[in-house]
Order: structure tokens, then sequence, then C-alpha cells
């Protein structure tokens, strides 16, 4: 099993797996579909299927122009809020490409539809893989935006059953300013000192993490991984998904694009004004 990782946006990840014996692969969170083809491409693989973290734009906002390209692609998720989404999941259960075995975990808190993928190959080398989306990140998680906090700590516990040599892979790259955080609040934890030094002191393409170890203890080299969803933090913009304007936050107006877009519909749900800031740079 082979996992590519994919920096898109401002700080997101989209993941393309592949099955290297029958070259079938499935996409994890797509957010820039084109960027996503051209590897698919470039590696030479057949993209089966989508596996959507959540509904929000910056994981999900790629689902329609994909579907549209590859006609009969799965795209599959827990929340019907997911765009062009085909088959809604289940919480524990198990899909199959090729010898990939993924399980299907509703890890509730960030969203109330978050689903959580763990993948593995039966008799194969490689560790298995935790795609968390923005449940589980490098030294925090994603913000409660529509569940408890209770939900969010039973989802953490639950991935914390799994396998001590399985790899992470979040959603977002947040590790610096999380482990930042976490020194605040325990400035004499010489397990965030030291991580976070670590964290400085290598690119960024070379931060990882494991589950199952103790504390901030459990890093490792590997693949890239994150900190928490960017809807909760101080200065993130966005586009409109429909108009492609850059947006801000804004706690009572409706976008001057005169649409509305609910990333947490229901109670959460967050209207966005526009924001037009000369040499602002819109990624994606």
């Amino acid at each position: 099993m082979k996992v590519k990782v994919i920096p898109v946006l401002e700080d997101n990840y989209m993941y393309l797996v592949i099955e290297e014996i029958t070259r079938e692969a499935v996409a994890v969170d797509v957010a820039v579909p084109k960027r996503l083809l051209e590897i698919v491409g470039r590696e030479g693989v057949s993209l089966t299927a989508v596996l959507t973290t959540h509904h929000h734009w910056d994981h999900a906002r790629g689902n329609p122009e994909l579907a549209r390209l590859r006609p009969g692609l799965a795209v599959l998720g827990a929340d019907e809020r997911i765009f062009s989404l085909t088959r809604r999941l289940a919480h524990g259960e198990e899909l199959r490409f090729g010898a990939i075995h993924v399980r299907c975990l509703l890890t509730p808190g960030h969203t109330s539809g978050h689903m959580s993928y763990f993948l593995w190959e039966d008799d194969c080398p490689d560790p298995p893989a935790l795609f968390s989306g923005d449940a589980l990140s490098v030294a925090g998680c994603g913000s409660c935006l529509e569940g408890s906090a209770q939900q969010m700590y039973q989802s953490l516990a639950e991935l914390g059953t799994l396998p001590p040599e399985t790899k992470v892979f979040c959603g977002h790259e947040h590790t610096l300013s999380n482990l930042e955080f976490a020194q605040k609040v325990e400035p004499c934890n010489d397990h965030v000192r030291a991580k976070l030094s670590w964290a400085k002191a290598r690119p960024l393409s070379g931060l990882g993490k494991r589950v199952g170890g103790t504390g901030f203890g459990a890093f490792r080299e590997g693949p890239m991984v994150t900190r928490a969803c960017g809807h909760s933090r101080r200065g993130m913009r966005m586009t409109c998904p429909q108009c492609r304007r850059l947006w801000a936050r804004s706690a009572s107006t409706t976008p001057s694009c005169g649409r509305e877009y609910g990333c947490c519909p229901g109670a959460s749900t967050v209207t966005w004004t526009l924001r037009k800031a000369s040499g602002d740079r819109v990624l994606g």
C-alpha cells in the first residue's frame, strides 16, 4: 500500500492510496481535483473511489468536478451533506479495494458526521494507515463545531485503540502552532519542549505521528500530518465554492456575492462576508 501526500490550499492535505498490485487507487478528501488527477496520471493508476472524512468545503469541494470528470466514481462518506455523495457509510462498515481493507470509524466532535478511515493489507509488511481528517492531528484535534468535548474525547479514545504501529494521515498542517500552544499550557512538559524543537528543526514534509504512544512521545518520522481544522483559526481565509471570491468570517453578514454557504448547517451554521484585500493570495 502506497500513500501519496498531496498538499493543497493553505494547509490542507489530500491523499492518494495505491494498491500496488492491481494499481487501483482511492483518494481521501479531494479539495483540488485537477491536482489529484495529475498525480493519478503520473502514477498510472485507476481511481475508483473517494473517501471523504467530513462535509467541510476544504475536504469535499472537489467532489463534484471529480465526479463530472470521472463518471461512475464512488464518493463515500458518513454525512449526507458531503458534495456528490453516492453512498453513505456506517460506523464499523468495512470496504475492500483490491488488497486494501478499509474500516470506517465514525468520529464525531468536529462535525456530527465525521468519519475516519483505517486501512490495511493482509500479509503486508507496510504498517496500517489511519486517515483522520480533522479528528486527530499532531499534538491536537479538530475544534468541536457540531459536537461536544465528550464526543471528541470518545472519538479520540477509540482511535487510541488502533495498533501502535499505525501511521496517521491528518487533514491539515498545524503542527508547530499546536505544539507552541501546548508549551504555553504546559511549559514544564519535557515531551512538548522536545517535540517542538524537533518540529522546528525539520522541513514540513518530514513531520509525522503514530498512535498508541505515551503523550507527545509518540511522534516519529513519517508522512506529513497536521494540527486542527482551519475553520476555527483566526485569520483563516476561504474562497466561495461557487464564485471563488475571498471570504472573511462574519457572525451576522450574508456574503456580498448573495449566497450563503453554511459549512456547518443547522444550529452551527456560519455565514460569511466577502473580504476584498489587495494582494491576498488565494490558493487552490
